[in-house]
């Protein structure tokens, strides 16, 4: 099972996005490599995992993980910038 925590703040942040879009029935977290090299990762709505994903669930939302973002970022942890409600994905604190 993959290892990944999401906070109650991101949960309802991401239902909320759910909701608003009738053809999602999860939400994807993908690594990619960013312009400068490091990694980025990006979180969409999706109506489904794609092959190789990883499918959870946390508080009533489906998250389809691509296996790169669990090997990019160590105890990954969904949550969301109080300033903006923007969700982002980081590593655990130690």
């Amino acid at each position: 099972m993959t290892a990944i925590e999401v906070t109650p703040e991101a949960e309802d942040v991401l239902r909320r996005s759910l909701a608003l879009a009738p053809h999602a029935s999860g939400v994807r977290l993908v690594a990619a490599t960013g312009l400068g090299g490091g990694i980025a990762v990006q979180i969409e709505l999706a109506e489904g995992p794609l092959e190789g994903e990883t499918e959870i669930e946390s508080g009533g939302v489906r998250l389809f993980i691509d296996p790169a973002l669990t090997e990019a970022v160590p105890h990954p942890v969904v949550a969301v910038e109080p300033q903006h409600e923007r969700v982002v994905v980081r590593p655990a604190a130690p």
